[in-house]
């Protein structure tokens, strides 16, 4: 039995210039850290007393006898590459709800090709592991999603990354002592919404003519740089509250489908149980929400929620990781 467990992830600022669309000509930047709330992946070879070839268990459960028969896209592209001859039984447990702006379908991505690796006896880097994953939801399956996910859950930490070129992309840690970091996480809130989306299908619409979006893109790509500022000079935190309103702003601009009505509607009831800033995570449309409070305003502001469900977060310091093998 071979178990991985990866991180889900939390982008600051940036998303959206992590696409190749737009960083090929004009670079990307993002701002965004691995939490401690993880995509475990359970894979074993299958014994050869079952009429099945494959078992795969998600939330739904798949017995099927080719390779063709798998309806998991991802798993049936990740087994033709990286174990097209074996008989396997995959299970898969998170966290987290997918679908909700954590970098979930990336997680779990590079959660089953570490784990493919492992069983193999191929000792992929954090970077391979990292550039096969992109490689699989971008060129396999011609999913509309940028880089930072992939990168973010394979390396775990607070990160800053740059992205250029083809796809190139470089991660600068920022290292914050532990007294500042306490701070940093008491001014966030995590909530869940209950709605979910897909992102690929709300990221489309932000790369529509997203040339012709290169202001508000420039903007969030220095937001990004001023955050990076801010954490590593110990700044004033309620500024990274003032820029995240600013973003939000910027992402309703640019993408029409990142924030609807309702989501408009649980931004307004944050402000009034005492947020000074909030942003959609992931490509918007729902999932979930980080919210920005005062010093000391946390436990109040979780206490006056009137939607969705408040879940504690930590930055996690360890990308995918082989707990058993």
């Amino acid at each position: 039995m071979i178990i991985t467990k990866t991180p889900y992830r939390v982008s600051l600022f940036g998303g959206g210039t992590d696409h190749p669309a737009w960083f090929t000509d004009n670079g990307g930047e993002v701002i965004s850290f691995a939490i401690d709330k993880f995509c475990y992946i359970f894979l074993r070879i299958l014994p050869p007393f079952f009429d099945h070839r494959f078992r795969i268990v998600y939330s739904k459960v798949e017995n099927v006898s080719t390779l063709e028969q798998i309806s998991h896209p991802a798993v049936r592209e990740a087994i033709k590459k990286y174990a097209p001859n074996l008989h396997l039984e995959i299970h898969h447990d998170g966290d987290l709800p997918a679908r909700s702006g954590i970098g979930s379908s990336s997680a779990f991505i590079v959660g089953l090709i570490h784990a493919l690796g492992v069983l193999q006896k191929i000792d992929f880097t954090p970077t391979q592991i990292a550039e096969r994953a992109i490689e699989l939801e971008k060129d396999v399956l011609h999913e509309n999603v940028g880089y930072q996910d992939q990168v973010a859950c394979t390396l775990g930490g607070l990160n800053y990354l740059k992205f250029s070129g083809i796809s190139s992309w470089v991660a600068e840690p920022i290292i914050l002592d532990p007294e500042f970091q306490n701070r940093l996480m008491d001014r966030m809130v995590l909530v869940y919404t209950g709605i979910q989306r897909r992102s690929s299908d709300i990221q489309s619409n932000l790369l529509q003519n997203i040339h012709t979006k290169s202001t508000s893109m420039n903007r969030v790509i220095d937001l990004s740089r001023e955050c990076k500022r801010i954490l590593e000079n110990k700044g004033d935190l309620n500024l990274i509250g003032e820029m995240l309103n600013e973003s939000w702003n910027l992402k309703k601009e640019m993408n029409s489908h990142a924030i609807t009505p309702e989501l408009d509607s649980v931004w307004n009831q944050a402000k009034f149980a005492g947020a000074i800033g909030g942003k959609v995570l992931g490509a918007g449309g729902g999932g979930f929400c980080l919210f920005w409070v005062r010093e000391g305003g946390r436990e109040e502001f979780i206490e006056r929620l009137t939607f969705g469900m408040s879940v504690p977060i930590q930055i996690s310091n360890t990308g995918t990781v082989c707990i058993l093998k």
